[in-house]
């Protein structure tokens, strides 16, 4: 026992240190740590920060983060804000922006926010951990508290997605004019009887783009609406919200979804009741995963585009990272309707 303890005591001594990396580069300590921490304001030689980074490598040196922020101001971190309730596109955009992220030299930490104010109305513990910015994805809420709870701006932040703060950088996706887009085409095939199948959400959000395009749309051309209401949007309970009403007596020739995911339970519950997806109902989804165009029938829906608004979100928080006193960073993108044959023209 006590050789063991000696051991872990010796590995803990013999961590390399900023000053190991020091001498074995040729440097100063104030030169290493400019190399590591990413600065370029020392006028320090291209050869030297190989020099230095190469040192690094060979003695697997690893900066103490704590330490670097004392001096820096920096935690080396990013907050990704989102919701964890699983959906293939949420899935699809923290893969991507892991990607690009990778080589950045931050980490990301992700909260599932909309969880966490729930839990915590007064916001105190979602900003707590520190974060040198925050990208906020898909968050109803989350946008609009922060901005309450951090009115100097000395966290920089980004929303993206369906919901935005206007009052920040964003990059919004425009979900309602891409809903039009859709229930335009599905009246334009002939369809009349158009629900709406999506999941049940709290009292305190703002009201979904999707929704409100929707009811706006089928309003001017005097069409009811018809509501499909799903605890959540996992695929099983899609499938049993579609059977229910079907089996009800509810009619439909026509399902537009809130998400792919849903779209997947519907495509499933129709089949499963033996009513031709395309021909007798048709069925548009919304996010443009790449899964949509490998079912028997690929599946019409609204695709996000997803690789801009990563991009141009890590770009944003970047930029007031750096400048916090630029100029207020906006955009909004639109997504595409992709026709397939769930709703053939």
């Amino acid at each position: 026992m006590m050789n063991n303890t000696l051991g872990r005591q010796n590995a803990v001594a013999k961590r390399p240190t900023r000053d190991d990396v020091a001498r074995h580069a040729g440097v100063s300590g104030w030169t290493v740590s400019h190399v590591l921490n990413g600065r370029q304001d020392g006028g320090i030689r291209a050869e030297t920060r190989e020099r230095v980074l190469a040192a690094a490598r060979q003695l697997r040196y690893q900066p103490n983060n704590v330490a670097r922020a004392l001096v820096t101001g920096r935690f080396a971190t990013i907050g990704l804000w989102m919701c964890l309730e699983f959906s293939q596109h949420r899935a699809h955009v923290l893969h991507r922006m892991q990607q690009i992220m990778k080589n950045s030299g931050y980490e990301i930490v992700i909260r599932d926010i909309e969880t966490e104010i729930a839990r915590d109305p007064h916001f105190s513990r979602a900003v707590q951990l520190p974060v040198d910015g925050i990208i906020a994805f898909d968050t109803p809420t989350a946008g609009t508290a922060f901005m309450r709870s951090d009115p100097s701006r000395q966290v920089p932040f980004v929303s993206m997605g369906a919901y935005w703060a206007n009052d920040g950088d964003f990059v919004g996706v425009d979900l309602h004019a891409g809903t039009v887009d859709a229930m335009e085409h599905l009246i334009a095939v002939g369809r009349r009887k158009i629900a709406y199948l999506l999941p049940m959400v709290q009292d305190d959000w703002p009201v979904d783009p999707r929704t409100d395009a929707y009811l706006t749309t089928l309003k001017a051309h005097g069409l009811e609406p018809r509501f499909l209401w799903s605890p959540d949007v996992s695929l099983s309970l899609a499938r049993k919200s579609v059977c229910d009403y079907v089996a009800g007596g509810g009619e439909i020739d026509a399902v537009f979804c809130h998400n792919d995911d849903m779209a997947f339970g519907a495509y499933r519950a129709l089949c499963d009741m033996g009513i031709q997806v395309g021909r007798e109902v048709a069925l548009v989804g919304c996010d443009g995963i790449e899964e949509t165009g490998y079912l028997d029938c690929p599946l019409t829906t609204i695709m996000q585009p997803i690789e801009e608004m990563c991009e141009l979100a890590w770009e944003f928080l970047r930029r007031r990272i750096e400048d916090p006193t630029c100029a207020l960073q906006q955009r909004i993108l639109r997504p595409q309707l992709v026709v397939r044959a769930s709703s053939p023209v």
